[in-house]
Protein backbone atom coordinates (compact mmCIF):
# COMPACT_ATOMS: atom_id res chain seq x y z
CA UNK A 1 0.00 0.00 0.00
CA UNK A 2 1.36 3.61 -1.07
CA UNK A 3 2.04 5.90 1.98
CA UNK A 4 0.43 9.10 1.03
CA UNK A 5 3.24 12.38 0.49
CA UNK A 6 2.94 15.40 3.18
CA UNK A 7 1.93 18.34 1.40
CA UNK A 8 4.29 20.01 3.25
CA UNK A 9 7.92 19.20 3.22
CA UNK A 10 9.51 18.28 6.24
CA UNK A 11 11.88 20.33 7.62
CA UNK A 12 15.24 19.08 9.60
CA UNK A 13 16.91 20.95 11.86
CA UNK A 14 20.57 19.92 13.07
CA UNK A 15 20.85 19.61 16.72
CA UNK A 16 22.47 22.15 17.11
CA UNK A 17 20.08 24.68 15.77
CA UNK A 18 17.35 23.26 17.26
CA UNK A 19 18.34 23.67 20.91
CA UNK A 20 19.16 27.22 19.84
CA UNK A 21 15.71 27.97 18.79
CA UNK A 22 14.48 26.02 21.96
CA UNK A 23 16.41 29.00 24.34
CA UNK A 24 15.95 31.26 22.32
CA UNK A 25 13.24 33.04 24.02
CA UNK A 26 14.82 32.32 27.06
CA UNK A 27 18.18 34.43 26.14
CA UNK A 28 16.12 37.00 24.79
CA UNK A 29 14.54 37.55 27.96
CA UNK A 30 17.30 37.77 30.31
CA UNK A 31 18.96 40.10 27.42
CA UNK A 32 16.03 42.20 28.20
CA UNK A 33 15.40 42.06 32.23
CA UNK A 34 19.38 41.25 32.77
CA UNK A 35 21.69 42.29 30.38
CA UNK A 36 20.28 45.71 28.92
CA UNK A 37 19.62 47.15 32.48
CA UNK A 38 22.90 45.81 33.85
CA UNK A 39 24.45 47.38 31.46
CA UNK A 40 22.82 50.48 31.56
CA UNK A 41 23.57 50.97 35.07
CA UNK A 42 27.14 49.64 34.70
CA UNK A 43 27.27 52.96 32.15
CA UNK A 44 25.49 55.24 34.45
CA UNK A 45 28.10 54.87 37.34
CA UNK A 46 30.65 56.54 35.43
CA UNK A 47 28.18 59.93 34.38
CA UNK A 48 27.10 62.46 35.96
CA UNK A 49 23.14 62.83 35.86
CA UNK A 50 20.32 65.07 38.04
CA UNK A 51 17.18 65.10 37.07
CA UNK A 52 16.00 67.81 38.65
CA UNK A 53 18.85 69.76 36.66
CA UNK A 54 18.66 70.61 32.41
CA UNK A 55 20.36 72.53 30.74
CA UNK A 56 21.64 74.35 26.98
CA UNK A 57 22.85 71.05 26.53
CA UNK A 58 20.47 68.47 27.12
CA UNK A 59 18.48 66.18 25.09
CA UNK A 60 15.28 66.75 23.35
CA UNK A 61 13.22 63.89 22.19
CA UNK A 62 9.50 64.02 21.56
CA UNK A 63 8.98 67.34 23.22
CA UNK A 64 10.88 66.62 26.08
CA UNK A 65 14.03 67.83 27.86
CA UNK A 66 16.10 64.89 29.02
CA UNK A 67 18.50 65.71 31.83
CA UNK A 68 22.41 65.97 30.64
CA UNK A 69 24.38 62.82 31.30
CA UNK A 70 28.05 63.52 31.08
CA UNK A 71 30.65 60.96 31.13
CA UNK A 72 32.96 61.48 34.15
CA UNK A 73 34.94 58.31 33.79
CA UNK A 74 35.92 57.10 37.39
CA UNK A 75 35.53 60.04 39.37
CA UNK A 76 32.30 58.70 40.80
CA UNK A 77 34.32 56.37 42.36
CA UNK A 78 36.73 58.09 43.18
CA UNK A 79 34.62 60.29 45.15
CA UNK A 80 33.03 57.40 46.77
CA UNK A 81 36.33 55.47 48.05
CA UNK A 82 37.37 59.18 49.60
CA UNK A 83 34.02 59.38 51.66
CA UNK A 84 34.43 58.64 55.20
CA UNK A 85 30.95 57.65 55.24
CA UNK A 86 31.26 55.01 52.69
CA UNK A 87 33.97 53.24 54.60
CA UNK A 88 32.41 53.13 58.01
CA UNK A 89 28.94 51.90 56.30
CA UNK A 90 31.54 49.14 54.55
CA UNK A 91 33.19 47.80 57.80
CA UNK A 92 29.69 48.03 59.50
CA UNK A 93 27.94 46.21 56.20
CA UNK A 94 30.51 43.28 56.39
CA UNK A 95 29.78 42.56 59.89
CA UNK A 96 26.09 43.14 58.98
CA UNK A 97 26.40 40.11 56.31
CA UNK A 98 29.36 37.89 58.74
CA UNK A 99 27.00 38.05 61.37
CA UNK A 100 23.70 37.20 59.33
CA UNK A 101 25.45 34.36 56.98
CA UNK A 102 26.85 32.73 59.89
CA UNK A 103 23.62 32.59 61.64
CA UNK A 104 21.35 31.48 59.08
CA UNK A 105 23.65 28.82 57.83
CA UNK A 106 23.76 27.63 61.61
CA UNK A 107 20.19 27.81 62.31
CA UNK A 108 19.18 26.30 58.92
CA UNK A 109 21.14 23.88 58.98
CA UNK A 110 20.02 22.68 63.11
CA UNK A 111 16.78 22.79 61.91
CA UNK A 112 16.96 20.73 58.76
CA UNK A 113 18.58 18.09 61.26
CA UNK A 114 15.57 17.84 63.13
CA UNK A 115 12.80 18.01 60.67
CA UNK A 116 14.97 15.37 58.73
CA UNK A 117 14.36 13.18 61.60
CA UNK A 118 10.92 10.69 61.91
CA UNK A 119 8.32 12.17 64.42
CA UNK A 120 4.38 13.19 64.69
CA UNK A 121 3.55 15.79 63.29
CA UNK A 122 6.87 16.78 60.64
CA UNK A 123 4.77 17.47 57.79
CA UNK A 124 2.79 19.80 59.80
CA UNK A 125 6.39 21.56 60.89
CA UNK A 126 7.67 21.83 57.66
CA UNK A 127 4.72 23.33 56.96
CA UNK A 128 4.65 26.37 58.85
CA UNK A 129 8.75 26.57 58.60
CA UNK A 130 8.23 28.66 55.61
CA UNK A 131 5.58 30.98 57.00
CA UNK A 132 8.31 33.75 57.92
CA UNK A 133 10.04 33.26 54.86
CA UNK A 134 7.39 33.36 52.31
CA UNK A 135 6.29 36.71 54.46
CA UNK A 136 7.32 40.34 52.56
CA UNK A 137 10.25 41.91 54.58
CA UNK A 138 7.89 45.27 55.20
CA UNK A 139 5.51 42.97 57.15
CA UNK A 140 8.32 41.31 58.84
CA UNK A 141 9.58 44.50 60.03
CA UNK A 142 5.95 46.30 60.82
CA UNK A 143 5.48 42.89 63.14
CA UNK A 144 8.51 43.23 64.41
CA UNK A 145 8.52 46.73 65.80
CA UNK A 146 5.17 45.56 67.47
CA UNK A 147 7.74 42.80 69.25
CA UNK A 148 10.67 45.24 70.24
CA UNK A 149 9.26 48.92 70.49
CA UNK A 150 10.36 50.79 73.37
CA UNK A 151 6.73 52.07 74.04
CA UNK A 152 4.01 50.06 72.81
CA UNK A 153 6.11 46.98 72.58
CA UNK A 154 4.85 43.30 73.36
CA UNK A 155 8.12 42.19 74.39
CA UNK A 156 8.84 44.76 76.98
CA UNK A 157 5.36 44.44 78.16
CA UNK A 158 5.41 40.94 79.10
CA UNK A 159 8.33 40.88 80.49
CA UNK A 160 7.23 43.70 82.64
CA UNK A 161 4.06 41.99 83.53
CA UNK A 162 5.98 38.52 84.62
CA UNK A 163 8.32 40.73 86.73
CA UNK A 164 11.39 39.94 85.06
CA UNK A 165 12.04 43.73 83.74
CA UNK A 166 11.24 47.30 85.48
CA UNK A 167 11.79 49.23 82.81
CA UNK A 168 11.39 48.93 78.63
CA UNK A 169 14.27 47.81 77.09
CA UNK A 170 15.18 50.38 73.99
CA UNK A 171 16.50 47.99 71.42
CA UNK A 172 16.61 50.44 68.36
CA UNK A 173 18.19 53.96 70.81
CA UNK A 174 22.04 52.04 70.99
CA UNK A 175 23.68 51.73 67.05
CA UNK A 176 25.44 48.78 67.55
CA UNK A 177 22.02 47.05 69.44
CA UNK A 178 20.10 48.22 65.80
CA UNK A 179 22.24 46.27 63.99
CA UNK A 180 22.27 43.30 65.83
CA UNK A 181 18.56 43.56 65.57
CA UNK A 182 18.83 43.89 62.00
CA UNK A 183 20.69 40.92 61.91
CA UNK A 184 18.84 38.70 64.14
CA UNK A 185 15.04 39.72 62.43
CA UNK A 186 16.26 39.16 59.00
CA UNK A 187 18.05 35.92 60.18
CA UNK A 188 14.34 34.73 61.32
CA UNK A 189 13.00 35.57 57.95
CA UNK A 190 16.22 34.02 56.06
CA UNK A 191 16.79 31.21 57.78
CA UNK A 192 13.80 28.99 56.99
CA UNK A 193 15.23 29.43 52.77
CA UNK A 194 18.40 27.68 54.07
CA UNK A 195 16.86 24.89 56.19
CA UNK A 196 14.57 24.03 52.93
CA UNK A 197 17.84 23.59 50.78
CA UNK A 198 19.93 21.71 53.86
CA UNK A 199 16.92 19.34 53.90
CA UNK A 200 16.55 19.34 50.32
CA UNK A 201 20.02 17.84 50.33
CA UNK A 202 19.72 15.60 53.48
CA UNK A 203 17.12 13.78 51.53
CA UNK A 204 18.97 13.39 48.81
CA UNK A 205 22.30 11.12 50.55
CA UNK A 206 21.18 7.34 50.25
CA UNK A 207 20.11 5.38 53.32
CA UNK A 208 22.94 2.77 52.68
CA UNK A 209 25.84 4.90 53.73
CA UNK A 210 24.27 5.79 56.87
CA UNK A 211 23.40 2.13 57.21
CA UNK A 212 27.31 1.33 56.50
CA UNK A 213 28.24 3.60 59.14
CA UNK A 214 26.23 2.57 61.68
CA UNK A 215 27.80 -1.07 60.63
CA UNK A 216 31.43 0.23 61.06
CA UNK A 217 30.46 1.50 64.90
CA UNK A 218 29.63 5.25 64.10
CA UNK A 219 27.88 7.39 66.42
CA UNK A 220 25.49 10.61 65.50
CA UNK A 221 27.95 13.00 65.45
CA UNK A 222 29.85 10.37 63.23
CA UNK A 223 27.72 10.03 60.85
CA UNK A 224 26.74 13.67 60.99
CA UNK A 225 30.72 14.52 60.26
CA UNK A 226 31.80 11.96 57.60
CA UNK A 227 28.52 11.33 56.08
CA UNK A 228 26.64 13.89 55.83
CA UNK A 229 28.55 17.12 55.78
CA UNK A 230 30.59 15.97 52.65
CA UNK A 231 27.79 15.21 51.02
CA UNK A 232 26.00 18.86 51.52
CA UNK A 233 28.91 20.64 50.17
CA UNK A 234 27.42 22.07 47.01
CA UNK A 235 24.22 23.04 49.15
CA UNK A 236 26.39 24.49 51.47
CA UNK A 237 27.76 26.59 48.98
CA UNK A 238 24.90 27.78 47.81
CA UNK A 239 23.80 28.68 50.66
CA UNK A 240 26.65 30.69 51.79
CA UNK A 241 26.32 32.23 48.47
CA UNK A 242 22.79 33.40 48.41
CA UNK A 243 22.93 34.59 52.18
CA UNK A 244 25.88 37.29 51.26
CA UNK A 245 23.91 38.51 48.45
CA UNK A 246 21.14 38.55 50.87
CA UNK A 247 22.80 40.20 53.09
CA UNK A 248 24.58 42.80 51.24
CA UNK A 249 21.37 44.08 49.20
CA UNK A 250 19.20 43.68 52.53
CA UNK A 251 17.29 47.21 52.47
CA UNK A 252 14.07 46.95 53.14
CA UNK A 253 14.11 45.91 56.88
CA UNK A 254 16.40 49.11 57.02
CA UNK A 255 13.93 51.29 55.94
CA UNK A 256 11.15 49.90 58.08
CA UNK A 257 13.17 49.30 61.05
CA UNK A 258 15.72 52.42 61.47
CA UNK A 259 15.95 54.41 58.46
CA UNK A 260 19.71 54.04 58.97
CA UNK A 261 19.61 55.48 62.68
CA UNK A 262 20.37 56.15 65.30
CA UNK A 263 23.26 58.70 63.85
CA UNK A 264 24.19 56.47 60.56
CA UNK A 265 24.76 53.78 62.69
CA UNK A 266 22.58 51.23 60.87
CA UNK A 267 23.63 52.49 57.00
CA UNK A 268 24.73 49.57 54.90
CA UNK A 269 26.39 50.48 51.70
CA UNK A 270 22.95 49.26 49.94
CA UNK A 271 21.14 51.70 52.23
CA UNK A 272 24.07 54.30 51.42
CA UNK A 273 23.38 53.33 47.65
CA UNK A 274 20.11 53.99 47.81
CA UNK A 275 19.74 57.40 49.91
CA UNK A 276 22.31 58.54 47.59
CA UNK A 277 20.60 58.24 44.20
CA UNK A 278 17.35 58.72 45.45
CA UNK A 279 17.35 60.94 48.11
CA UNK A 280 19.82 63.20 46.48
CA UNK A 281 19.38 62.02 43.54
CA UNK A 282 22.81 61.78 42.51
CA UNK A 283 22.62 58.59 40.74
CA UNK A 284 26.26 58.34 39.18
CA UNK A 285 27.57 57.72 42.90
CA UNK A 286 24.73 55.55 44.17
CA UNK A 287 25.42 53.45 41.10
CA UNK A 288 29.09 53.13 41.92
CA UNK A 289 28.50 52.38 45.75
CA UNK A 290 25.86 49.97 44.76
CA UNK A 291 28.50 48.38 41.85
CA UNK A 292 31.29 48.05 44.87
CA UNK A 293 28.69 45.91 46.04
CA UNK A 294 28.95 43.50 43.51
CA UNK A 295 32.24 43.31 43.73
CA UNK A 296 32.09 42.07 46.95
CA UNK A 297 29.69 39.11 46.19
CA UNK A 298 32.15 38.09 42.97
CA UNK A 299 35.14 38.12 45.56
CA UNK A 300 33.33 36.25 48.46
CA UNK A 301 31.31 33.50 45.86
CA UNK A 302 35.26 33.14 44.12
CA UNK A 303 36.65 32.69 48.08
CA UNK A 304 33.56 30.41 48.97
CA UNK A 305 34.31 27.96 45.88
CA UNK A 306 37.91 27.78 46.41
CA UNK A 307 37.21 26.82 49.92
CA UNK A 308 34.26 24.69 49.99
CA UNK A 309 33.98 23.14 46.04
CA UNK A 310 37.47 23.53 44.50
CA UNK A 311 39.82 21.77 47.31
CA UNK A 312 37.64 18.63 46.93
CA UNK A 313 37.38 18.41 43.70
CA UNK A 314 38.67 15.58 41.60
CA UNK A 315 41.85 16.40 39.59
CA UNK A 316 41.73 15.75 35.68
Amino acid sequence: MAVPRLGLRAVRLSEAPFAWLLVAPAVLAIVVVVALPLAYSLWLSFTDVNLLRTSGAAIEMFGMRLPLYRWVGLKNYLQVFSDPLYWDSLWRTLYFVGAFVIEATLVGLGVALVLNERFPGRPLMRSLLLVPWSMSRIVVGLLWIGILDFEFGAFNGYMQRLGLLTGSVAFFKDGFSALNVLVSVYMWNQAPFATLLFLAGMQSISEDLYAAAEVDGAGYWQRFRYVTLPALRPILFLVLVLCTVNGFLMLDLIYVLTMGGPANETTTISWLGFQTSFAFFKFGPGTAILYTLTGLCLLLTFIYHRLILARFEPEG
